[in-house]
């Protein structure tokens, strides 16, 4: 019989007020991380002395996960066809617009 693996972490349980639980809730939700994730991260930091992650690091990091999203690429090719048609002071042909909105329609339908 195999005895188990040694884990080389450990487990740590701690009570939190709600309003904490919520804050921390948020930010893990906002950061795209568990609230474990996000509690190790401010643990370590914390104790070890670290800044807080580099603001660009971090959006540079989410930048990543929503490019792979069909939705974003199809919003972001949609905004660029509407700047493209706009002249420098933000003027367009009527036609222009007239197929802007009809793609924007056809977008929103389908979402």
């Amino acid at each position: 019989m195999k005895r188990p693996t040694k884990v080389s972490s450990a487990l740590l349980t701690v009570r939190i007020g709600a309003e904490l639980d919520r804050s921390l809730a948020r930010e893990a939700r906002r950061s795209r991380k568990t609230k474990s994730e996000l509690a190790r991260e401010i643990l370590t930091a914390g104790l070890s002395g670290k800044q807080a992650p580099d603001p660009a690091a971090e959006a540079r990091r989410q930048s990543l996960l929503v490019s792979r999203r069909r939705s974003e690429r199809e919003i972001l090719d949609f905004l660029g066809q509407a700047a493209a048609i706009t002249d420098q002071r933000g003027r367009c042909d009527d036609d222009e617009l007239r197929a802007a909105d009809e793609a924007l329609r056809r977008w929103l339908a389908l979402a």
